[in-house]
């Protein structure tokens, strides 16, 4: 004779499951905000490399980085073209020295609902937009209530972040190797100022 499973236990047990997994995501999403305020500031060389969603590789570009949270970055290409975005934690500068024009933007909407604010920002509320998974030491950050958001992930080696990508809604990928790690305890604030050259032309949006 079958045992009669009633409602009730397939509603507890089903509720006990979704419990389960909303304990375990949220202790990964704690995780990873530990390992993201445990960063010291650091600079890095790094390695982009972008492919399409059938696998074409469609660009490389190098340069390097420096990071100081809470929101103070450099973030300078120096090839195959050069381009400088620089960040005070207020300001954000974006300077293409081949057309030689600057734009300037508040880094709170140059960034703002987008995964890297994660990287150098601390602000707690930001995550409350975000779910976060955890397999083979990758974290992938996506963005449950925005569907056509791009998928984020980042990986740690020995306490640094070692890599990070960015996947479009289309499919296209781009993948950020970190090379060359400096740690230290403070940076110099001139990293984080940008000096306007002259004869520039400036298109502030602030």
């Amino acid at each position: 004779m079958k045992q009669k499973i009633s409602l009730k236990k397939i509603v507890a047990t089903a509720v006990l499951m979704t419990a389960s997994m909303l304990t375990h995501a949220q202790s990964v999403k704690e995780e990873l905000q530990g390992q993201l305020a445990q960063l010291k500031p650091f600079s890095a060389d790094f390695t982009q490399t972008v492919t399409s969603a059938e696998g074409d590789n469609l660009s490389t570009a190098q340069g390097s980085m420096q990071l100081q949270r809470p929101n103070q970055f450099r973030w300078e290409t120096v090839s195959p073209d050069e381009q400088l975005i620089v960040s005070n934690g207020e300001s954000l500068w974006f300077y293409n020295p081949f057309v030689e024009q600057v734009s300037i933007y508040s880094l709170k909407d140059a960034i703002a609902n987008t995964p890297f604010m994660l990287i150098a920002g601390s602000e707690q509320a930001a995550w409350g937009n975000y779910r976060v998974t955890k397999k083979a030491g990758v974290y992938t950050v996506i963005t449950p209530n925005d569907p056509a958001a791009a998928v984020f992930t980042l990986q740690f080696k020995q306490g640094e972040m070692s890599q990070f990508s960015v996947q479009e809604q289309q499919g296209q990928h781009s993948q950020f190797a970190l090379t060359n790690h400096k740690t230290m305890n403070k940076m110099d604030p001139a990293l984080f100022n940008f000096i306007i050259p002259e004869d520039t032309d400036i298109d502030d949006q602030r």
